[in-house]
Formats: structure tokens, sequence, C-alpha cells
């Protein structure tokens, strides 16, 4: 592992320790586990990382951002703007969590997020209406769609955004949530769409 620079070798620990979380938990996995996993030393990962919590963030951060990623790809491509919000929603906020809630130890990696990282799932929610509002946005541009007076592109994906959130917070049924969300986005955006 001496080979790879330090944001290299910071990837490889954080997919160890993910991988580790999901197959064993973060309370029982230990940094000697991802130490062996990551194939480095103990003190090495201590050079890198002071502890988990600072992985599971560090990971958590990554994450979202690699997340967020596929999202604007999926409102960027070409298509119908319903189908594109429809896609993304479930990129954000169903395949990932779904992942996690089917392991055997996701509910614990839930809590722990809530322990330590409720910042980063705040953050999610803003990060998903920022890139929403940029396609929204674009369309109104476009006049592809129509706005109520006073209703900005911002307003729009705040409300979506919030009430993806809100969709995710009450089911525990992932094909549900994902059922609800893209009905969310026909009855909210559909309407807006100027046709002819």
């Amino acid at each position: 592992m001496l080979d790879l620079d330090t944001s290299e070798r910071r990837a490889v620990i954080l997919d160890s320790a993910f991988k580790l979380f999901l197959a064993y938990g973060f309370r029982r996995t230990t940094m000697g586990d991802i130490a062996a996993a990551a194939g480095i030393s103990r003190p090495a990962l201590y050079l890198e990382f002071k502890n988990k919590a600072d992985i599971y963030r560090e990971g958590l951060m990554t994450f979202v951002g690699n997340t967020f990623r596929e999202v604007d790809l999926l409102l960027a491509k070409d298509g119908p703007l319903v189908e594109r919000i429809k896609d993304a929603l479930s990129a954000a906020l169903v395949i990932p969590m779904r992942a996690v809630a089917q392991s055997p130890h996701g509910a614990e990696l839930f809590e722990i997020k809530h322990e330590l990282a409720d910042d980063v799932g705040h953050d999610w929610n803003l990060v998903l209406a920022g890139s929403l509002e940029k396609t929204l946005a674009s369309a109104v541009a476009q006049e592809q769609l129509l706005l109520p007076d006073g209703a900005t592109a911002a307003d729009l994906a705040r409300l979506l955004a919030t009430c993806a959130d809100g969709i995710k917070k009450k089911m525990t049924d992932w094909d549900q949530i994902e059922s609800d969300l893209h009905l969310m986005a026909e009855l909210i955006v559909r309407p807006l769409i100027k046709h002819g």
C-alpha cells in the first residue's frame, strides 16, 4: 500500500471500512479489522483517521458526493423532465438507502448516522434540492415548465426535496417509498409542464 497517494489510501480505507460495517456492524468492527482489510498497519490507519467515527463521517460524506454526481448525471440526461426527476429521486433516496437497509446491520448503521453524522443527512436534502433546482431552472428558462406567479425553481426544488424526505421517513417498504416518490413527481411536476 506504500505506493498509493494519501487520497487513494483514504479511499481504500473508507471502502474497506464500509464493507466491514455492512457485514459486521459499526460497533463490532475494530480499527484493527479496518487496517487489515485495507492492507495497512494499525499505526498507518491512525495516521489517516483518529477513530471509527471519523472514518464513518468521511465515508458518508464521500458516499453523498458519489450519489449526487450520479443524481446530477441523471437529471442532465436527455428525456422527459418528470422521468429524469423520478430517476434522480430513486438514485438519491431509494437505491443507496435500500442497500444499507437490507444489509444485516442496516438498522445499526442508520442509528450510527444519527449519532455521528446527522448533519450530513440534513445536507443530503439541501444537496438534493440544489440538484433539482438547477434542472428545474433550466426547464423554466427553456419555457418547458410554467410556474405559478411568484414561485421559483428553488421553491419547487425545496418542496420536492422536503416531500421526498417526508415520504422516506414515514415508510419502511422501499418499493412503496420509490412508488410514492414517483407519484409525487407526477402529481407536482407534470401539471407544470408546458404543452404545445
